[in-house]
């Protein structure tokens, strides 16, 4: 699969999923958060689980995985988005 092309020139290369998980009234979680980031350049899925994990990932993922994404255009030389 490729990037999904949008009206206006730029295009989807990516889609980021978060799950906020479900904790008890005590604070014990029942559920832990997870996110999940699917490339559409290269075909990857990376996932976290827990808290903290899923947000520094959040926070962080749009622009670590362009970094070493095969499939990005930064990383083949092409023009810098």
């Amino acid at each position: 699969m490729s990037a999904y092309p949008l009206p206006d020139g730029r295009a989807i290369t990516g889609a980021l999923s978060t799950k906020f998980g479900r904790q008890t009234r005590d604070g014990r979680w029942v559920e832990q958060p997870a996110a999940k980031y699917e490339c559409l350049l290269c075909e990857t899925t990376e996932t976290v689980q827990g808290a903290d994990k899923v947000q520094h990932f959040t926070q962080t993922i749009r622009i670590t995985h362009p970094a070493t994404c095969p499939g990005h255009p930064t990383q083949q030389g092409a023009r810098a988005a």
